[in-house]
């Protein structure tokens, strides 16, 4: 560490004597950000930091990022000890770290915030932002609107939410969210409701209280849980007759961070330190029905301010992607998107009705810089949803809290099938085949969501038909399979094939073909089977192809 350094630590140290003092008479205690100059490491300490931080991180996260070609480096490191010591010293409360801002969010009055702001390793000191509230939930169901079955399953009141945005169509196809980890911030989730019963929920944790509860605990107010368990039933509810959401069978990761008193709204630096966890965690999407309004103006609407919005970029240069709701201000007078929905790298995500139309109260853009927001639009007028009231109670709730959701699940059935699919391209995916793709506006972006549409947005050879580029070397159909497939193979030069199968984690599954070939199309059949003759499980797999001078690959879904 470098010497001033040490000085201010010793000078804050005999000053404080370790001691967080209470606020001087009349000052007010505000909760700020410390943003820090480095993370306080020499060349030769970076290094092992690194190496240290990848041997930690999940497999998942380290194959997500490898898609998009992003290494651990010094953003991911944690935030130097000695500087948080030493803000602490000065008299602040730490309340949250976040290693990608690098920096920590306090507790301390005008006093304390003027001596912190005077350390020589402090960049900025900022205050945190609160998140808006949601506009009231009419509980009313709604009038007529389609109810009943799609081919495979029974949607109930939940069709329409659905069908719209071409959700329906891939689950009719056996696309239900497998293997795809979607991150859920919101208020908390009670995961006991009868729709939750078949949920796989990899990891859970409360960054208000620094627990891993994230249903109602004591000490919570009254319905902490409510509107979390509503956005989690938009993507992975399951129960016949009721309630689907579109991926319910992904896996899932929860994050309480929004605490609901009017006293006490929610703040980003809850938001920042969730988004960090599910990156850790290996999350492949982040969901959020959350914004943050206070201390910014339009001005700062520019994808390069808000914290959450950096943060949530950071997140998708890392491979997630970042979901938000554009916010409920359309009919006030703020009228735009609330943090990070600004964000370039987010898809943010305004509400229309069941007949497609714009909701008055549903957010708008451009941004600051001129850029087109919302980017998609899902239903966000009486969306059916799970409550909290009891284990069994379904109702109905109006916000962009619920299209954001809805859009959410549709991506975990996208990235189902495109597993190799990266931030950009879903967004590419969506903004090609939205409903007014041809003429975004501010109003609606690119317009609703057309889920088939972008599952199918380029020649994959995954829609059962022969394949057509035959500049392909490798191809399967039927894709997805449930009982085999017959896999197309194009050998450019005589010479050795091989084709094998591999599962997501990189290991061979089974070699299928491995001899010499003259030249020319070749099928061969996989019954869906290991080597040693075991049905796989349902899944992603690769299928990898070689001949001389070139090789290729393909995925290829499996449904059992």
């Amino acid at each position: 560490m470098c010497s001033r350094y040490l000085a201010a630590l010793l000078f804050c140290g005999a000053l404080m004597l370790g001691l967080v003092p209470a606020p001087l008479d009349g000052q007010t205690v505000s909760k700020q950000w410390v943003f820090f100059v480095d993370k306080g490491l020499t060349a030769e300490r970076r290094a092992a930091a690194i190496a240290d931080f990848r041997a930690r991180l999940s497999p998942r996260a380290l194959a997500r990022r490898a898609k998009v070609g992003i290494d651990v480096n010094e953003n991911d490191l944690p935030v130097a000890q000695e500087y948080v010591e030493a803000v602490r010293d000065a008299g602040a409360e730490i309340v949250t770290k976040s290693r990608w801002l690098n920096a920590v969010s306090i507790l301390g009055d005008e006093t304390t915030i003027e001596a912190i702001r005077g350390l020589p390793f402090v960049k900025e000191v900022r205050p945190v932002a609160c998140a808006t509230k949601p506009i009231p939930l009419p509980s009313e169901p709604p009038g007529d609107r389609p109810v009943g079955r799609g081919g495979r399953l029974d949607y109930g009141p939940s069709f329409c939410q659905l069908d719209q945005i071409g959700v329906t169509a891939l689950h009719d196809e056996g696309f239900d969210g497998t293997g795809v980890l979607i991150a859920m911030l919101d208020t908390g989730f009670d995961t006991d409701h009868q729709c939750f019963r078949h949920l796989d929920v990899l990891g859970e944790r409360d960054f208000i209280n620094d627990d891993a509860e994230t249903a109602d605990e004591p000490g919570d107010p009254e319905g902490q849980d409510s509107h979390g368990t509503k956005t989690l039933s938009c993507v992975g509810a399951a129960y016949p007759g009721e309630l689907y959401g579109g991926a319910y069978n992904a896996s899932f990761a929860l994050a309480k961070t929004e605490k609901i008193d009017e006293e006490i709204q929610a703040e980003e630096d809850y938001w920042v330190e969730a988004v960090e966890w599910a990156d850790s965690l290996g999350a492949d999407i982040v969901s959020s029905s959350l914004g943050y309004l206070d201390w910014y103006t339009y001005e700062d609407m520019d994808g390069n301010t808000a914290v959450t919005t950096i943060a949530a970029d950071m997140a998708a240069a890392r491979g997630i992607v970042v979901l938000n709701s554009m916010g409920n201000e359309g009919g006030g007078a703020w009228r735009y998107m609330i943090a990070p929905a600004d964000g370039d790298s987010v898809i943010s995500v305004g509400a229309v009705d069941c007949d497609g139309a714009r909701v008055w109260f549903s957010s708008v853009g451009p941004t600051y810089d001129g850029r087109i927001k919302p980017d998609v639009m899902a239903l966000g007028l009486e969306a059916r949803v799970a409550t909290s009231t009891d284990t069994a109670s379904y109702g109905y709730s109006s916000g962009t809290s619920f299209s954001c959701p809805l859009t959410a699940g549709a991506v975990g059935l996208l990235l189902q099938g495109h597993p190799e699919w990266t931030p950009v391209d879903v967004i590419e995916a969506l903004h090609a085949t939205a409903s007014q793709s041809t003429s975004p506006d501010t109003l609606m972006g690119w317009g609703i969501v057309s889920a088939y549409d972008a599952m199918y947005s380029e020649p994959l050879g995954i829609d059962g038909s022969e394949p057509v580029d035959v500049a392909r070397l490798v191809w399967v159909v039927p894709n997805p399979s449930r009982a085999g497939a017959r896999i197309g193979l194009n050998v450019r030069s005589p010479g050795r094939v091989t084709i094998r199968i591999y599962d997501a984690a990189g290991r061979v599954v089974r070699s299928l073909f491995d001899g010499s070939r003259l030249g020319g199309p070749v099928e061969v059949e996989w019954d869906g089977r290991d080597a040693s003759g075991v049905p796989v499980a349902s899944g992603v797999y690769f299928v990898e192809a070689c001949s001389v001078g070139s090789s290729d690959a393909t995925k290829v879904v499996v449904l059992r």
